[in-house]
């Protein structure tokens, strides 16, 4: 089981960096006013209009700065509160959309549906892309299952490892048929280290938005 920490480094500072820079922008200006007031004609005194327009300027970058802050502060519990909802998806048994699975003790398993019966023409690749196995085979209307023992074309036993799948169909016609793949396994882990979740079953890692269905083993 296995959590990746969650990726925040690149929102945490900027309130801090605009905080520094508004705090250095605002002591400059203090020390201006303070030598212009103290060198300022006793018989023409400065306008203390714009002074205060610049104090209630500064008044109101600063409390930009103070909300951008509870935002940043916010965002990081909410970052920790769906990593702490996702934990519940470990020991799940998930179904998502993808053609890329693990075979594992000669047993790899690909789900397929199908929104016609047909002829598929199916292909299985290892992780360099090279073609270890074809066949063609009758497919129902529906949702099936295509189970492979990693017996590849040539007859020797495909060593363990990622393996994807890609199912062209046609029906008696010659018109093709649609066919969506999709993976399923028992998740053992959580990457929050990008802009998306990912589950981890064994060495795949599939998208938190891929997953159709979750269910417990």
């Amino acid at each position: 089981m296995a959590i990746s920490p969650i990726n925040t480094s690149a929102t945490a500072p900027v309130a801090a960096n605009d905080s520094f820079g508004l705090i250095t922008n605002y002591e400059a200006f203090l020390q201006l006013l303070t030598t212009q007031l103290k060198h300022q004609s006793p018989l023409e005194p400065m306008d203390t209009n714009q002074f205060t327009q610049q104090l209630v300027q500064f008044s109101a970058v600063e409390q930009a700065i103070k909300t951008n802050q509870n935002l940043e502060h916010l965002i990081s519990v909410a970052a920790a509160s769906n990593a702490l909802g996702l934990v519940g998806y470990i020991g799940t048994t998930v179904t998502a959309e993808g053609s890329q699975t693990e075979l594992s003790g000669g047993n790899a398993v690909w789900q397929f549906k199908s929104n016609a019966a047909g002829t598929a023409d199916v292909i299985i690749r290892n992780s360099a892309g090279a073609t270890v196995f074809t066949q063609t085979m009758a497919i129902p209307q529906g949702t099936h299952y295509f189970v492979w023992d990693g017996t590849m074309t040539n007859g020797a036993a495909a060593l363990d490892g990622s393996y994807s799948v890609s199912i062209s169909a046609r029906d008696a016609d010659g018109n093709a048929i649609a066919v969506d793949t999709l993976v399923n396994g028992v998740v053992d882990g959580v990457d929050l280290s990008g802009s998306e979740p990912l589950l981890r079953i064994g060495e795949l890692t599939v998208p938190l938005s891929a997953v159709r269905t979750v269910a417990w083993q």
